[in-house]
């Protein structure tokens, strides 16, 4: 008898902790009221979440991609790479505490390992800005994606420190290794 109320106070406590952690996700993240998404996900790696509207016809992405940087003057970055699935080649938002002290966004076109240089992007932007609220940093844009387009390979990373107005590079652990995948756009999770 009393190995069978372990197991059912066993089970009691996996199913709450099971649903304690659904609410932790992504649908349980609160923007500031002007900030409405249809879609949001829970990103496999680096505790972040991506959310997002998007209107297939007319090609417009609005997102919101929040992720804890390592450190409180780190960076976060969310990218499109419309040419492969790393890396190279991805069209980057990056985030951090500018040199002014303000929560910042800038573009970045990645097209080699190494430092980063800020630069236009192949997609145009607008909308672009960040917040840190509750140890995370919430990047918030715009961007204009080719009419059509239904999936997007996806990067997304997370670095300690930013020197002189650029982010430095990020750690090589597995879980930064493995930050990208395929985002279906028009898919409501």
């Amino acid at each position: 008898m009393a190995v069978v109320q372990s197991l059912l106070l066993l089970l009691l406590l996996s199913a709450v902790a099971t649903i304690a952690s659904a609410a932790c996700g992504c649908s349980s993240v609160t923007f500031p009221s002007n900030r409405v998404y249809a879609a949001c996900t829970d990103l496999p790696q680096l505790s972040s979440s991506l959310h997002w509207s998007y209107d297939a016809a007319s090609g417009n992405l609005s997102l919101a991609f929040v992720a804890p940087p390592p450190k409180p003057d780190g960076w976060v970055s969310w990218a499109i790479n419309p040419t492969a699935k790393g890396m190279v080649g991805s069209q980057a938002l990056i985030a951090f505490r500018q040199p002014d002290g303000k929560m910042g966004v800038k573009t970045y076109n990645i097209t080699r390992y190494g430092p980063v240089s800020e630069g236009p992007i192949a997609f145009q932007t607008s909308g672009l800005e960040a917040e840190y609220v509750d140890g995370a940093i919430r990047l918030y844009g715009k961007l204009k994606l080719r009419h059509g387009t239904t999936t997007v390979n996806q990067v997304w990373q997370v670095g300690a420190t930013v020197v002189n107005g650029v982010p430095q590079k990020h750690d090589f652990k597995p879980e930064n290794l493995q930050s990208k995948g395929t985002l279906n756009l028009v898919l409501k999770t």
